[in-house]
């Protein structure tokens, strides 16, 4: 791998890396695991989600998405409920400490949120704006989508 591409490659993995470590942090903070604070936040964002929604949504395995969720449901975070749509199919939402757990992880002493907070301040909003609409274009034709 020649040139560019190999710039755009690495350049995605770092900021995926410095990411990943801000999220690690805050579920650190918390008592949880990244992936576990993830699927709190897609839930918190989206509840009532199916099992393979949620683990196509976060782009991870049924597999691994079930064994984390049987986790949070046992630590009392996640419900598991009969969808109201269709009886057959479960539905996974936030409980109550589920909900408290995503607020303290994301409140003030969010490291993420510190940051991104920063990155707002300091780079003008028509520049987050290109770069975000290139990222999706990166993403599309990645995918082949475009």
């Amino acid at each position: 791998m020649e040139g560019i591409g190999k710039e755009i490659m690495y350049s995605v993995f770092r900021m995926q890396k410095a990411l990943c470590r801000l999220v690690r942090e805050d579920a650190a903070r918390v008592g949880i695991t990244e992936v576990q604070l993830m699927i709190l936040y897609t839930l918190w964002k989206k509840e009532n989600i199916r099992l393979n929604d949620l683990a196509e949504k976060l782009n991870l395995s049924n597999s691994n998405v079930s064994g984390t969720v049987d986790r949070l449901v046992s630590a009392g975070l996640v419900a598991r409920e009969t969808s109201k749509k269709d009886r057959r199919a479960v539905v996974l939402s936030l409980t109550e400490k589920g909900r408290r757990t995503i607020q303290e992880a994301f409140n003030q002493e969010s490291i993420l949120l510190q940051r991104l907070k920063k990155i707002e301040q300091t780079i003008e909003m028509d520049e987050i704006i290109q770069f975000l609409s290139i990222q999706q274009k990166m993403k599309d034709i990645l995918l082949g989508e475009e």
